[in-house]
């Protein structure tokens, strides 16, 4: 039997995040011909499910001490994300093949220095002109995070006992400042003050960011959200998500600048073909077309948040529309079977090329 390929992925930890997250959907998929080592060196909080597809690790954030373990552990791959020092680890250690993902420009995080890398996978178009300033073109590769179809298609929707008539709101996220909850919150206080929209309800399924220093964000919000009483739920951490997600009629992203790439939670709302009204940040427009596959609305512009929300609200007709279009669009450019493949593909050649 051959033996699997070792790829060592570095980041800062492994809770619930769309990085760390798209990693251990990516892991599974490619079981069958690589074996991943997770290695995080900020939180030794790692949840379970990351230990069902890949070796998990905590290490300190030190060069000498990652690069130790990378060659004692005879690493085919080392993929880092953001921080230059992984890359140096790697460089190090010696390791055959070094990449770099990046995730969006990240308040410029995307852009330290990029000699000695292999290669550089972009994960949103709109980072590759300026990861092309940094390292030769041919070794930038786009390549989108993907959703597992089929598994969305399987699971059944979670409505939290409203009914079908309820409109939900949703939204999945680490529950971070930069998500900016607190305007989805404000907008649908606003729209339920009128009779006619006491049928709309709303999810926030996510819980506190695990990220060094955070503050703690949950019991703030649902203090912002008293006055909805028992029209909103709080889903506390969840890992698999797709089943509240299919259960969501409208899903959000409300995210301010410099917080986002292109959005997991997305993704995978339009994979259930549920309509999305988003903040036009970051990379975001790169997968909504605004009037298409969702609508999109200003930066903290509650207003226009309220208008988009009303509209498809509003117009059932539209939101179904607008689901299928976004179906059609992640089965056409982020399908996991396909994305997954391109990530072996590449895997196999530079190894090929630089081994």
């Amino acid at each position: 039997m051959q033996k699997k390929i070792k790829i060592a992925c570095l980041l800062q930890m492994f809770g619930i995040g769309g990085m760390p997250k798209w990693l251990y959907t990516l892991a599974g998929a490619l079981a069958n011909e690589f074996d991943f080592t997770f290695i995080a060196t900020h939180s030794k909080v790692v949840m379970p499910e990351y230990r069902e597809v890949a070796h998990v690790v905590t290490l300190p954030f030190n060069k000498w001490i990652l690069a130790a373990y990378l060659w004692y552990g005879r690493y085919d791959i080392v993929q880092v994300a953001n921080l230059r020092l992984y890359t140096e680890a790697a460089l190090l250690a010696k390791v055959p093949v070094v990449i770099e993902r990046v995730d969006g420009l990240r308040r410029g995080t995307a852009l330290q220095d990029k000699s000695g890398l292999h290669a550089v996978i972009a994960s949103t178009k709109g980072i590759v002109p300026q990861l092309e300033k940094m390292i030769q073109p041919e070794k930038i590769h786009l390549i989108y995070n993907g959703a597992d179809l089929n598994k969305i298609d399987l699971v059944a929707p979670q409505r939290f006992g409203f009914d079908e008539e309820d409109i939900i709101v949703g939204r999945t996220s680490r529950l971070a400042g930069g998500k900016n909850i607190s305007l989805l919150i404000r907008a649908v206080i606003e729209i339920r003050k009128h009779i006619n929209y006491k049928h709309v309800r709303l999810v926030i399924c996510g819980g506190d960011t695990r990220q060094p220093g955070a503050v703690p964000m949950i019991e703030l919000l649902k203090e912002e959200a008293r006055l909805l009483g028992k029209s909103v739920v709080f889903t506390g951490e969840v890992f698999e998500t797709a089943s509240i997600t299919k259960g969501y009629d409208i899903a959000t992203c409300t995210s301010r600048p410099h917080n986002e790439g292109i959005p997991n939670s997305l993704i995978e709302a339009m994979a259930a073909g549920k309509p999305v009204v988003a903040s036009a940040v970051d990379d975001v427009p790169e997968l909504i077309e605004d009037g298409h596959t969702g609508l999109l609305f200003s930066d903290d512009n509650c207003e226009e948040l309220v208008d988009r929300l009303k509209r498809l609200i509003d117009e059932k007709a539209m939101r179904v529309q607008m689901g299928m279009a976004g179906r059609k669009k992640v089965e056409e450019y982020f399908d996991l079977k396909d994305q997954s493949r391109k990530y072996a593909d590449l895997y196999h050649m530079l190894l090929a090329r630089w081994k």
